[in-house]
């Protein structure tokens, strides 16, 4: 126990998926699916496939690992435990015209498609829920909009969350589209089938195999599976992940002294520091960040396994066996933990309130420059500017400076009423935040209704 996943951050539910049982699972899975297609198609007896289908569950992985130590091969070991369990005459059809590459990528394949469905997508389709949920309660919660940190133009909280609902629910869909591309590989040594054409028609031999996991074939492999497909679902999950930390690294901000808007829930007997009672700390969302910084350079080692001499070289063994623990687990920890989060995330109104007065009405510039561009002033964008200059200068309120300027005022007093009201009351320039947000909430609940 010397990573920090096997103390810290293990996602439990994952190891139904990737203990070393689970993997021999899945492996003996992969074999018991050829010894039956093998059966179906008349090359071994009903007989047989009944032996190994008693025999399958008596392999243990104590047993494998007894005699890996012997053989230096993982599933040679398997094909050995499982063969232990049948009768002389059974024994030659495990892993008849196999190699071993034709069971691990087929069975990773299975796995990666299988955590996916039960634990990846549908911890992302509760954070979306989470993220609906809020974004329709605060639709219409104004909040100052920030770029390149400064005070910009009015938002809504709503909104903001709406953005992520709508990366993320496509990060989700990406994601479905990425594992669906996972396929199975039966073809032997370097890929040609032609041990599985000594044995029967390989062609059916690995259809039937294959349609008993779910899964297709890769046309022209090499001894492996081509691996863009498991370096695509990667990039999909971290791309993912990525928008997620977007998302808690703007949740950490507003909760910095000098905004103070929206903070992580505490629990009573937490601290901030060992030596600052008064710290109230983003640890939750700061943790989703630091996981992504660790995360992200695996991507390059997944691309680096793209390459591989000639049929097949072991330069990507070790290599995956981490991206696969880390990755999943890493993405599904941090999934789940910012959906707890936004479950009791705390708002400060007030704060929000004064944090917009504060900006001393100059998100009111835009709108005039518009309004006086309008109107027929064809440098209105350097008109709105000197104003601004000019209020700066005198230490007044942009609105003060509006209202006190005679050609904006006669301007203004031709605009429509909506207008007006606008220049009055800043919070009101929030363009069509509300109706946007309640259609991206609509969208995406659809989306998971039909998921």
């Amino acid at each position: 126990m010397i990573h920090p996943i096997d103390y810290r951050y293990e996602i439990k539910a994952l190891e139904e998926y990737l203990s070393p049982t689970a993997l021999l699972q899945y492996q003996l899975r992969v074999e018991m699916a050829y010894i039956t297609a093998l059966s179906k198609l008349g090359i071994c007896s009903r007989n047989i496939l009944d032996e190994y289908e008693k025999a399958e569950p008596a392999v243990t992985f104590e047993r494998v690992s007894e005699i890996e130590s012997e053989l230096k091969h993982d599933v040679k070991a398997m094909v050995e435990a499982l063969k232990e369990q049948v009768s002389p005459s059974a024994k030659p059809f495990c892993h008849l015209g196999l190699t071993s590459a034709d069971i691990n990528v087929t069975a990773n394949a299975l796995l990666i498609r299988e955590v996916s469905d039960n634990l990846l997508l549908p911890a992302l389709r509760d954070l979306l829920r989470s993220l609906i949920q809020l974004a329709r309660k605060h639709a219409g919660l104004v909040q100052m909009g920030r770029t390149h940190g400064q005070h910009a133009e009015p938002t809504t909280f709503g909104y903001a969350i709406a953005n992520h609902i709508e990366r993320i629910g496509r990060g989700l869909l990406r994601i479905e589209r990425a594992q669906a591309e996972f396929r199975g590989k039966l073809g032997g040594a370097v890929g040609t089938r032609a041990g599985l054409d000594l044995v029967g028609n390989s062609e059916k031999l690995e259809a039937e195999a294959l349609a008993q996991l779910g899964l297709v074939r890769v046309e022209a492999p090499t001894q492996i599976a081509n691996q863009e497909e498991l370096a695509n679902f990667y990039s999909q999950l971290l791309m993912c992940l990525g928008t997620i930390t977007d998302l808690a690294n703007d949740f950490r901000q507003l909760q910095r002294t000098e905004i103070g808007e929206v903070f992580e829930s505490t629990a009573n007997r937490q601290v901030g520091s060992s030596t600052m009672p008064q710290k109230r700390n983003p640890v939750g969302w700061e943790n989703i960040v630091s996981h992504y910084k660790l995360i992200i350079p695996r991507l390059i080692t997944a691309y680096l396994n793209l390459i591989s001499e000639h049929q097949r070289d072991l330069t990507d063994s070790a290599a995956n066996r981490y991206l696969l623990a880390e990755i999943l687990n890493t993405f599904l920890y941090c999934v789940r933990r910012a959906t707890g989060l936004l479950e009791k995330v705390e708002f400060d109104e007030e704060r929000m309130r004064k944090n917009f007065t504060a900006n001393s009405g100059f998100e009111l510039a835009e709108p005039a420059y518009i309004i006086l561009a309008l109107s027929g002033d064809d440098n209105a964008h350097q008109t709105v500017r000197e104003m601004v200059a000019e209020a700066r200068q005198k230490g007044i309120s942009f609105a003060t400076m509006l209202q006190s300027t005679e050609s904006f005022r006669s301007v203004l007093e031709t605009r429509p009423i909506r207008e007006r009201h606008m220049i009055e009351n800043s919070s009101d320039y929030i363009g069509r935040a509300r109706e946007i947000t309640e259609s991206v909430c609509v969208h995406w609940e659809d989306v998971l209704r039909k998921d």
